[in-house]
């Protein structure tokens, strides 16, 4: 039965279908007093506008509880003569807005006003609001008590609909796609470990550390292509003891590095052989040096290149956990934090087994110098023998403030945090950092919006084969039509202690100008901290320049360029470095604009040739309902100008990184089995009346 509908177009180009990851408001601490406000007053307007594109985009059954939504449907407030729980939210409103006079006795206006402040309500618990459509508004339509005029400075967002004429009946054609399941994507995951070292007498003695996958991090029906295990040691000549899951797969003496590499699902290391997806995965070494130090690094990591039909592995964690180690002297542990966001808060807690209640536990960050932070409380259980502290964030937060730092230097980039436990030179029985006990917790802003329909790829950054040098060039391509969320690096590095030598780091792409976002000595001024452990890089698509002012775009769709300068003293070593780009599709196209026909004649849906970039042979893949007519995503594209069908599909593929023509193809495979559905609404006019809605989102001051 095909449903009657209304049109409307965002000036904006919004279509995505979004559900909204909401982080609470941002506290950054410390002499950034003019940014603070600045900066939040952007992040409310950015909430605003993201919770219009859902209220745009995503359909009222996917935001209301089933029991609502019958409820709804039960008391009139979903009039199924005029919408339906598959329209979002905005189109439902405004459907009612144009056609309140053509039906005075159904209170449709009032009907708007209870599904909208039902939404907000739930959507933005925390923050103050008020929304207007055409200048009006209700107390359903703001939260109860706010009041915008008492707060100077609001940024509001605003829509621009079209395609709702007021007191008019409608009239046209639309159509918009979207998909849930994939057939494949090409994946990467990566563990990254820290500066882990204890000392070795003897081999006896070595040093136990474990890098973990938790189960789910790699989708069980991910298909494992190659493992890369880089190994390198604390100090250089170690002996190596090498596992996966319990089994041993290789040992042997590592002067500097050593590359493990395994890409035969049949053979080679037995690594991809004894992974197992979906489940928890333990990477262990057992490293010593007689006479020095065992461990690794910072160098070290894990890379796991898969694929998979699971849309979304992308997580947001709050915790971020060391490795596991044991030992029989005091354990040192750098951990390298890499925040992907706006730093709100930090609670930290480590502990430390086999040990008595007089060990110590200590807590510090290192920026140009190291800065110890004292335990909030440490508890001691003599049953197990385990002591654990705790580093709640006032404890945090004052210090570094105390010290002149602040978590706007912690944001969106790397910082080294660094637990010792135990003496160094204090023998113990297995000393032990207990990894599922010992983590940072981290409340943060991500600006990161997630949906069912988003699609995360991680794909490796190719670094220049250069041997130890003072100057890295790196370029990577970000494709269009994707969002970048951020890009890691990470390098073998060599420090003379006792220099001061400069470090710049700069990066450029084609909607900013070259940018330092590090940038210590040699004239910078300000001049950032003295980076000690340079083994990692890493930077948000929204994130801050050296001055720690906001840098929007810092990367962007086309070319970036990272440079990174040193000066005499500091060297890396990006033959033996590592790096990688991560960003989301959204596979979801909205309503366009307004064509003179729905689909071709004939057919109820299409069969599709196109093409993805994983190899250059055509696939298959059917949209809408038999009867299915076979077309290409050439076709596709002429057609777009007249069916409302192929405009919509062709949008999804732009979505998806191209437009599924042999030469652009998109981004990923689409399975055969899996249908892409579209919706559409008929009868839509030709000429139009805009309806404006304006969200204005704040919070106490």
């Amino acid at each position: 039965m095909r449903r009657k509908g209304f049109i409307f177009t965002l000036d904006a180009l919004l279509s995505l279908l979004l559900i909204m990851i909401f982080v609470s408001s941002v506290a950054i601490i410390g002499n950034n007093i003019q940014t603070y406000p600045t900066y939040m007053r952007e992040q409310d307007k950015y909430i605003a506008e993201d919770t219009l594109t859902v209220l745009r985009t995503v359909s009222l059954k996917e935001l209301v509880p089933p029991q609502k939504i019958e409820e709804w449907l039960a008391d009139g407030t979903l009039n199924t003569t005029l919408v339906s729980p598959d329209m979002s939210p905005i189109e439902i409103v405004s459907t009612y807005w144009a056609t309140e006079p053509l039906y005075p006795s159904a209170n449709l206006r009032h009907k708007a006003e209870i599904i909208l402040g039902y939404i907000l309500n739930r959507t933005l618990k925390g923050y103050n609001y008020e929304l207007m459509i055409n200048n009006y508004t209700s107390p359903y339509l703001r939260k109860v008590g706010s009041n915008s005029s008492k707060v100077p400075n609001i940024s509001p967002a605003t829509l621009i609909l079209s395609g709702y004429a007021y007191n008019q009946t409608p009239r046209g054609y639309m159509a918009r796609a979207f998909l849930t399941k994939l057939g494949s994507k090409e994946n990467t995951y990566t563990i990254r470990g820290g500066y882990i070292y204890a000392r070795t007498d003897s081999s006896d003695q070595k040093v136990i550390i474990k890098y973990i996958v938790p189960a789910g991090d790699i989708p069980s029906d991910a298909q494992i292509e190659e493992i890369d295990w880089f190994l390198e040691p604390a100090w250089v000549g170690s002996q190596y003891e090498v596992y996966l899951n319990g089994q041993l797969i290789w040992s042997g003496y590592v002067n500097n590095n050593y590359l493990l590499t395994d890409s035969d699902p049949s053979g080679g290391l037995q690594l991809i052989e004894n992974f197992v997806p979906g489940q928890e995965n333990v990477f262990e070494v057992r490293v010593y040096k007689s006479g020095y130090d065992g461990g690794e690094d910072g160098a070290q990591y894990i890379r796991i290149k898969y694929t998979t039909s699971t849309p979304s592995t992308l997580k947001f964690p709050k915790r971020f956990y060391f490795e596991d180690v044991s030992a029989n002297y005091g354990i040192t542990a750098w951990k390298y934090l890499f925040v992907p966001g706006i730093l709100k808060s930090l609670n930290i807690q480590i502990a430390v087994g086999n040990v008595s209640s007089d060990t110590p536990i200590t807590l510090s960050f290192m920026f140009d110098r190291e800065v110890t932070i004292s335990a909030t409380r440490c508890e001691y259980d003599p049953i197990t023998s385990i002591k654990t502290c705790y580093w709640d964030n006032s404890t945090i937060a004052n210090t570094l403030n105390s010290e002149g730092y602040n978590y706007t230097q912690i944001s969106s980039r790397y910082t080294t945090v660094i637990v010792r436990a135990g003496n160094q030179n204090t023998y113990y029985s297995r000393i032990h950092l207990i990894r599922e006990n010992s983590f940072i917790e981290a409340d943060y802003l991500s600006g990161v919006l997630a949906t069912p329909y988003t699609i995360d790829i991680t794909e490796p950054i190719p670094l220049p084969n250069l041997d130890w040098t003072d100057y890295v060039n790196i370029q990577f391509d970000v494709p269009s039509g994707v969002i970048p969320l951020w890009v890691k690096f990470q390098f073998p590095w060599l420090y003379y202690v006792g220099y001061d030598p400069y470090q710049k780091i700069e990066i450029d792409n084609d909607v900013i100008t070259p940018t330092y976002i590090h940038c210590h000595g040699d004239g910078c001024n300000p001049s950032s901290p003295f980076m000690y452990a340079l083994a990692r890089v890493g930077y948000t698509k929204d994130t801050f320049d050296w001055k720690y002012d906001p840098l929007p775009n810092a990367i962007s769709s086309g070319t970036n360029t990272i440079t990174i300068s040193l000066g005499y003293g500091y060297w890396l070593q990006p033959m033996n470095g590592d790096g990688e780009l991560t960003y989301v599709i959204q596979a979801y196209a909205g309503y366009g604009d307004v064509f003179p026909k729905l689909i071709r004649s004939g057919c109820s849906g299409y069969n599709i040739t196109y093409y993805w970039s994983g190899d250059n042979t055509p696939h298959y893949v059917t949209a809408g309902e038999p009867p299915y007519c076979a077309v290409t995503a050439e076709d596709l594209v002429d057609g777009r100008d007249t069916y409302a069908v192929d405009d919509a599909i062709i949008r999804l593929f732009n979505k998806l990184g191209g437009n599924g023509t042999q030469t652009n193809p998109i981004l990923i495979e689409l399975p055969p089995t899996v249908n892409i559905e579209f919706a559409s609404m008929g009868d839509i006019p030709g000429l139009f009346k805009p309806i404006t809605i304006t969200l204005r989102v704040w919070r106490e001051q």
